[in-house]
């Protein structure tokens, strides 16, 4: 979240849904998590908030709530030491205090300035708690946010989740957390060792979807300034209707028609458009933020908006007979569709569902079996199904790997759980190599996986003394 970007150009109504949601956690003293798909301006989002205090601090006034928002970017640590992390926080109240007042600013520089060579991870600790007491006596609320938290979360060293914790425990009445994500905390490699942490991502999930429609118009004024014409009213409505007010989208679409001259009839701007391939690349990008099963709903309802219901696919827990119609595609993907809805990328209108952007819709529509749907049991059966279509052609061990991870998702198994769990007594389970395990899984992904050499069914994860596999049932987003 550069400190250069000129945020006094983004409007003080900007993201007014979100900035909502989050005033609304400050005000209650909560944490929560800040979530969006790729292109839907997330880190824009975090940096606004961050450096137009004079945005949050008149909405907090009005709560008689005074709060700091202060940047951290914990991804580019100089090292793994304690001293470091610590230090970081530091100096990052000392790059953000401008707005604070003179004897508040003077106690943040005076502690960074006298810490931020010390190498005893104690006294850069006491110089970061002393000034959160700072903070308490004035009655200020702090709340730390962090962009790309679930990045950090890959790499960072358990002291550095841990002291996260310690912090917010012992300041709960001062410290807050606002923490981006590009997915939701299950899909994070390890999200139980972040202990309480979890509960914080999980319980309060901000999801940043779409541009509103002021949003949208200063975007598109903002990229069409240089050119030499001004979109008509007319274009400005094709453009949301294309990009379905997603910004990455909303921002290619303005340089094109920007770029374009002398431009074509309207009726042949979708054609042309898709033909872009930096058009194709970001609505790939944002499909590759979505699982399996929410990727085989959008083809669901992409085929019903399209009035291909003879040809329309739907989950069911038994087989049925019959032709698809919004209502039961509605009834059997609800969840799934509401998910969809939170993160701006399908709508319900009068005429049922549709994806928001004309040129995702038709992308989605390119290619058959775009999305392969949840894998799951019918107990009366046994049978395993994924999305719609049974899977026949499993040997004995592999259903029976995938019975037993079905049963048990999203936890992490070891080798030794499921060859106990699975192999027959008559065969031996000690003499069980690891890589007769493997041929197994190898075996269920080239019948389970989009693919199978970048697996998000049935994901391999390291430990020691040894490591597993974890099942996400709905198939992981990239």
């Amino acid at each position: 979240m550069s400190t250069r970007r000129a945020w006094s150009q983004y409007s003080a109504s900007y993201r007014a849904r979100e900035v909502g949601i989050l005033i609304k956690w400050i005000v209650e003293g909560r944490s929560g998590s800040v979530t969006g798909l790729p292109g839907v301006g997330k880190s824009n989002f975090l940096g606004f908030i961050c450096h137009r205090m004079d945005v949050i601090q008149s909405l907090t006034a009005a709560h008689q709530v005074q709060a700091t928002l202060v940047p951290l970017d914990l991804n580019n640590l100089p090292d793994d030491t304690t001293e470091t992390f610590y230090r970081i926080i530091l100096r990052a109240f000392h790059e953000n205090c401008e707005h604070l007042d003179t004897s508040l600013k003077q106690v943040i520089n005076s502690l960074y300035l006298e810490n931020k060579a010390v190498r005893d991870p104690f006294l850069v600790q006491s110089a970061l708690r002393e000034l959160l007491i700072q903070f308490r006596a004035r009655d200020q609320r702090v709340v730390f946010v962090f962009d790309r938290f679930d990045v950090f979360c890959e790499t960072a060293q358990p002291f550095m989740t841990n002291a996260l914790r310690g912090l917010r425990d012992s300041f709960k009445d001062v410290l807050f957390y606002v923490m981006g994500m590009r997915q939701e905390v299950a899909y994070l490699p390890d999200p139980y060792a972040l202990g309480e942490l979890y509960e914080v991502l999980d319980t309060r999930v901000c999801w940043v979807g779409p541009m509103d429609d002021s949003d949208a118009r200063l975007l598109i004024k903002q990229e069409t300034h240089s050119s030499k014409m001004t979109p008509t009213e007319e274009d400005i409505q094709v453009f949301k209707q294309f990009s379905g007010g997603i910004p990455s989208l909303l921002k290619m679409i303005s340089n094109w028609w920007s770029m374009t001259s002398p431009l074509p009839e309207r009726q042949v701007w979708a054609e042309i458009l898709l033909q872009q391939q930096t058009i194709r690349y970001r609505l790939e990008e944002i499909l590759g933020g979505l699982n399996q099963e929410e990727l085989l709903t959008l083809s669901e309802i992409q085929k019903l908006q399209h009035g291909e219901r003879e040809t329309a696919v739907y989950q069911t827990s038994t087989p049925q007979r019959g032709r698809p119609s919004f209502k039961n595609v509605q009834q059997q993907y609800q969840v799934v569709l509401q998910h969809l809805a939170e993160k701006g990328i399908c709508a319900h209108t009068n005429s049922g569902w549709e994806i928001s952007s004309v040129l995702l819709a038709t992308f989605i529509g390119e290619k058959e079996g775009r999305g392969l749907g949840k894998l799951w049991l019918n107990e009366k059966t046994g049978e395993i199904f994924q999305g719609k279509t049974v899977l026949k052609d499993l040997a004995p061990l592999e259903q029976g790997v995938l019975h037993y991870l079905i049963r048990h998702p999203r936890i992490r198994h070891t080798k030794t759980e499921v060859i106990v769990n699975v192999w027959p007594d008559n065969l031996g389970r000690e003499g069980i190599s690891d890589d007769s395990l493997y041929q197994v899984i190898a075996g269920i992904r080239k019948k389970v996986e989009p693919i199978p050499a970048k697996p998000c069914y049935i994901i391999n994860w390291r430990g020691n003394p040894e490591g597993g596999y974890q099942l996400f049932p709905e198939g992981r987003p990239r």
